[in-house]
Protein backbone atom coordinates (compact mmCIF):
# COMPACT_ATOMS: atom_id res chain seq x y z
CA UNK A 1 0.00 0.00 0.00
CA UNK A 2 1.03 3.31 -0.63
CA UNK A 3 -0.58 4.81 2.59
CA UNK A 4 1.11 2.94 5.25
CA UNK A 5 -0.92 4.35 8.16
CA UNK A 6 -4.70 3.01 7.24
CA UNK A 7 -6.92 5.78 8.38
CA UNK A 8 -7.06 7.22 5.17
CA UNK A 9 -8.37 4.07 3.05
CA UNK A 10 -11.72 4.26 5.37
CA UNK A 11 -12.21 8.13 3.78
CA UNK A 12 -13.04 5.71 0.34
CA UNK A 13 -15.83 4.44 1.43
CA UNK A 14 -17.07 8.18 1.93
CA UNK A 15 -16.01 9.86 -1.04
CA UNK A 16 -16.34 6.69 -4.05
CA UNK A 17 -20.19 7.24 -3.83
CA UNK A 18 -19.86 10.39 -5.45
CA UNK A 19 -17.99 9.07 -8.55
CA UNK A 20 -21.80 7.70 -9.49
CA UNK A 21 -22.52 10.73 -9.06
CA UNK A 22 -20.29 12.58 -11.27
CA UNK A 23 -21.03 9.87 -13.76
CA UNK A 24 -24.60 10.28 -13.94
CA UNK A 25 -24.16 13.92 -14.18
CA UNK A 26 -21.39 13.26 -17.56
CA UNK A 27 -24.53 10.98 -19.08
CA UNK A 28 -26.37 13.96 -19.13
CA UNK A 29 -24.15 16.05 -21.36
CA UNK A 30 -24.52 15.09 -24.82
CA UNK A 31 -21.24 13.82 -26.38
CA UNK A 32 -21.25 15.08 -29.85
CA UNK A 33 -18.12 16.27 -31.62
CA UNK A 34 -16.77 15.59 -35.01
CA UNK A 35 -14.30 13.15 -36.42
CA UNK A 36 -11.00 16.00 -35.99
CA UNK A 37 -12.62 16.59 -32.15
CA UNK A 38 -12.38 13.32 -31.06
CA UNK A 39 -8.83 12.89 -32.80
CA UNK A 40 -7.17 15.35 -31.02
CA UNK A 41 -8.41 14.55 -27.87
CA UNK A 42 -7.69 10.80 -28.04
CA UNK A 43 -4.26 12.40 -28.91
CA UNK A 44 -3.80 14.42 -25.84
CA UNK A 45 -5.39 11.80 -23.39
CA UNK A 46 -2.79 8.94 -24.92
CA UNK A 47 -0.33 11.79 -24.02
CA UNK A 48 -0.84 12.66 -20.95
CA UNK A 49 -1.48 8.75 -19.73
CA UNK A 50 2.00 8.43 -21.26
CA UNK A 51 3.54 11.12 -19.31
CA UNK A 52 2.07 9.58 -16.34
CA UNK A 53 3.07 6.54 -16.60
CA UNK A 54 6.21 7.63 -17.45
CA UNK A 55 6.38 9.87 -14.11
CA UNK A 56 5.08 6.67 -12.16
CA UNK A 57 7.44 4.09 -13.21
CA UNK A 58 10.69 6.26 -13.68
CA UNK A 59 9.93 9.38 -10.87
CA UNK A 60 8.13 8.81 -8.01
CA UNK A 61 5.44 5.72 -7.69
CA UNK A 62 3.78 7.88 -4.96
CA UNK A 63 1.72 9.67 -7.93
CA UNK A 64 0.16 6.66 -8.65
CA UNK A 65 -2.99 8.14 -7.43
CA UNK A 66 -3.14 10.40 -10.39
CA UNK A 67 -2.25 7.51 -12.86
CA UNK A 68 -5.74 5.93 -11.60
CA UNK A 69 -7.03 9.09 -12.67
CA UNK A 70 -6.13 9.70 -16.02
CA UNK A 71 -6.87 5.89 -16.48
CA UNK A 72 -9.91 5.80 -15.17
CA UNK A 73 -10.98 8.68 -17.04
CA UNK A 74 -9.99 7.37 -20.41
CA UNK A 75 -12.44 4.37 -19.81
CA UNK A 76 -15.32 6.62 -18.76
CA UNK A 77 -14.77 8.43 -22.21
CA UNK A 78 -14.25 5.47 -24.04
CA UNK A 79 -18.10 4.13 -22.62
CA UNK A 80 -19.59 6.98 -22.70
CA UNK A 81 -19.41 6.51 -26.62
CA UNK A 82 -20.58 2.74 -26.13
CA UNK A 83 -23.58 2.76 -24.10
CA UNK A 84 -23.46 -0.82 -24.11
CA UNK A 85 -20.20 -1.52 -23.10
CA UNK A 86 -20.79 1.05 -20.43
CA UNK A 87 -23.27 -1.04 -18.86
CA UNK A 88 -21.43 -4.00 -19.00
CA UNK A 89 -18.30 -2.47 -17.41
CA UNK A 90 -20.82 -1.13 -14.61
CA UNK A 91 -21.78 -4.60 -14.21
CA UNK A 92 -18.81 -5.97 -13.86
CA UNK A 93 -17.50 -3.31 -11.02
CA UNK A 94 -20.44 -3.28 -9.09
CA UNK A 95 -19.77 -7.55 -9.13
CA UNK A 96 -16.33 -6.56 -7.93
CA UNK A 97 -17.34 -4.19 -5.42
CA UNK A 98 -19.98 -6.64 -4.08
CA UNK A 99 -17.66 -9.32 -3.80
CA UNK A 100 -15.22 -7.05 -1.95
CA UNK A 101 -17.22 -6.18 0.35
CA UNK A 102 -18.40 -9.93 1.22
CA UNK A 103 -15.13 -10.87 1.23
CA UNK A 104 -13.96 -8.34 3.68
CA UNK A 105 -16.91 -8.22 5.89
CA UNK A 106 -17.04 -11.98 6.30
CA UNK A 107 -14.29 -13.52 6.15
CA UNK A 108 -11.31 -11.15 5.64
CA UNK A 109 -12.45 -9.29 8.95
CA UNK A 110 -9.72 -9.28 11.32
CA UNK A 111 -6.93 -9.75 9.06
CA UNK A 112 -3.74 -7.89 9.38
CA UNK A 113 -2.84 -7.96 5.70
CA UNK A 114 -6.12 -6.38 4.68
CA UNK A 115 -5.66 -2.51 4.20
CA UNK A 116 -9.44 -2.25 5.36
CA UNK A 117 -9.09 -3.63 8.69
CA UNK A 118 -7.78 -0.95 11.01
CA UNK A 119 -7.15 -2.82 14.59
CA UNK A 120 -10.16 -5.01 14.14
CA UNK A 121 -10.63 -7.43 17.91
CA UNK A 122 -9.49 -11.22 16.68
CA UNK A 123 -11.92 -13.85 16.98
CA UNK A 124 -9.44 -14.96 20.32
CA UNK A 125 -11.54 -13.38 22.11
CA UNK A 126 -14.59 -16.15 21.48
CA UNK A 127 -12.19 -18.08 23.90
CA UNK A 128 -13.45 -15.92 26.95
CA UNK A 129 -16.58 -14.41 25.73
CA UNK A 130 -18.79 -17.23 24.37
CA UNK A 131 -18.52 -19.43 27.28
CA UNK A 132 -18.87 -16.25 29.49
CA UNK A 133 -22.01 -14.73 28.03
CA UNK A 134 -23.85 -18.28 27.24
CA UNK A 135 -23.53 -19.30 31.37
CA UNK A 136 -24.68 -15.43 32.06
CA UNK A 137 -27.38 -16.41 29.57
CA UNK A 138 -28.63 -19.61 30.98
CA UNK A 139 -28.39 -18.26 34.74
CA UNK A 140 -28.54 -14.15 35.48
CA UNK A 141 -27.15 -14.78 38.30
CA UNK A 142 -23.48 -15.59 36.40
CA UNK A 143 -23.65 -11.65 35.77
CA UNK A 144 -21.93 -11.30 38.96
CA UNK A 145 -19.05 -13.09 39.11
CA UNK A 146 -15.74 -11.88 39.34
CA UNK A 147 -13.43 -11.36 36.59
CA UNK A 148 -9.69 -9.71 36.23
CA UNK A 149 -8.80 -8.35 32.75
CA UNK A 150 -4.77 -7.86 33.94
CA UNK A 151 -3.74 -5.65 30.52
CA UNK A 152 -3.62 -2.24 29.25
CA UNK A 153 -5.49 -1.46 26.31
CA UNK A 154 -8.25 -4.01 27.13
CA UNK A 155 -10.99 -2.37 24.26
CA UNK A 156 -13.61 -3.82 23.53
CA UNK A 157 -13.68 -6.20 26.49
CA UNK A 158 -14.64 -3.25 28.68
CA UNK A 159 -17.77 -2.61 26.14
CA UNK A 160 -18.52 -6.15 25.45
CA UNK A 161 -18.63 -7.02 29.57
CA UNK A 162 -20.22 -4.68 30.48
CA UNK A 163 -22.79 -6.49 32.14
CA UNK A 164 -20.78 -8.07 34.29
CA UNK A 165 -20.74 -5.42 37.23
CA UNK A 166 -17.56 -7.28 39.08
CA UNK A 167 -14.93 -7.42 36.44
CA UNK A 168 -12.17 -4.85 37.32
CA UNK A 169 -9.39 -3.85 34.76
CA UNK A 170 -5.71 -3.44 35.92
CA UNK A 171 -2.88 -1.86 34.14
CA UNK A 172 0.78 -1.40 34.53
CA UNK A 173 1.40 -2.07 38.61
CA UNK A 174 -2.07 -2.53 39.94
CA UNK A 175 -3.09 -5.64 40.79
CA UNK A 176 -6.36 -6.68 43.08
CA UNK A 177 -6.00 -7.90 46.24
CA UNK A 178 -7.56 -11.11 46.11
CA UNK A 179 -6.87 -12.75 42.19
CA UNK A 180 -8.41 -16.07 42.00
CA UNK A 181 -11.72 -15.46 40.25
CA UNK A 182 -14.24 -16.70 37.77
CA UNK A 183 -11.83 -16.08 34.87
CA UNK A 184 -8.88 -14.09 34.55
CA UNK A 185 -6.99 -12.65 31.29
CA UNK A 186 -3.51 -11.68 31.87
CA UNK A 187 -0.82 -9.41 30.11
CA UNK A 188 1.77 -11.65 29.07
CA UNK A 189 4.87 -10.07 31.31
CA UNK A 190 2.09 -10.62 34.43
CA UNK A 191 1.77 -13.80 34.20
CA UNK A 192 4.60 -14.99 36.37
CA UNK A 193 3.64 -12.77 38.79
CA UNK A 194 -0.30 -13.48 38.77
CA UNK A 195 0.43 -17.83 38.81
CA UNK A 196 2.36 -16.86 42.26
CA UNK A 197 -0.86 -15.86 43.85
CA UNK A 198 -3.58 -18.03 42.38
CA UNK A 199 -4.72 -21.13 44.33
CA UNK A 200 -7.67 -22.43 42.27
CA UNK A 201 -7.48 -24.95 39.27
CA UNK A 202 -7.74 -23.28 35.97
CA UNK A 203 -8.21 -24.14 31.96
CA UNK A 204 -5.83 -21.47 30.67
CA UNK A 205 -5.40 -20.91 26.64
CA UNK A 206 -3.01 -17.84 24.65
CA UNK A 207 -5.45 -15.21 23.27
CA UNK A 208 -4.47 -11.97 21.47
CA UNK A 209 -7.23 -8.94 21.33
CA UNK A 210 -6.15 -7.40 18.07
CA UNK A 211 -2.73 -6.52 15.85
CA UNK A 212 -0.30 -4.66 17.77
CA UNK A 213 -0.75 -6.07 20.90
CA UNK A 214 1.03 -9.01 22.79
CA UNK A 215 -0.70 -12.00 23.99
CA UNK A 216 -2.54 -12.56 27.19
CA UNK A 217 -3.23 -15.58 29.03
CA UNK A 218 -6.65 -16.84 29.42
CA UNK A 219 -7.37 -18.55 32.87
CA UNK A 220 -11.23 -19.97 33.36
CA UNK A 221 -11.91 -21.05 36.52
CA UNK A 222 -12.41 -25.12 36.42
CA UNK A 223 -15.28 -25.11 39.06
CA UNK A 224 -17.01 -22.69 36.95
CA UNK A 225 -16.38 -23.81 33.43
CA UNK A 226 -16.20 -27.00 33.68
CA UNK A 227 -19.81 -27.70 31.41
CA UNK A 228 -17.85 -26.24 28.78
CA UNK A 229 -14.75 -28.45 28.65
CA UNK A 230 -16.27 -32.26 29.55
CA UNK A 231 -12.80 -34.61 30.18
CA UNK A 232 -10.54 -31.62 29.99
CA UNK A 233 -8.28 -31.58 32.76
CA UNK A 234 -7.30 -27.98 33.94
CA UNK A 235 -4.22 -26.78 32.69
CA UNK A 236 -3.12 -24.64 35.57
CA UNK A 237 -3.30 -26.13 39.11
CA UNK A 238 -2.53 -22.90 41.69
CA UNK A 239 -0.47 -23.21 45.44
CA UNK A 240 -2.72 -24.92 48.28
CA UNK A 241 -3.49 -21.97 50.53
CA UNK A 242 -1.48 -22.32 53.60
Amino acid sequence: SYIHYKTPWCVISFLWPFLFMFGAAVLLVPMKYDAVTNSVLGVLLCAAIAVDLWHWKWVSPEYAWSTSFVLGLAILLLVLRYRPAAYGLLGVLLTISLGSAIWLNYFRYATDAEPYVYVQTYNDINKLTKPLLALAHRDPLKYQLTGHIIRTSAYPLPWILGDFVNVGYYEHENLPEKLDAAFLLVQEDKIKTVEAKLHESYYTDTLRIRAYQEPSKLYLNAKVFADFFPGRQPEFKGKPQS
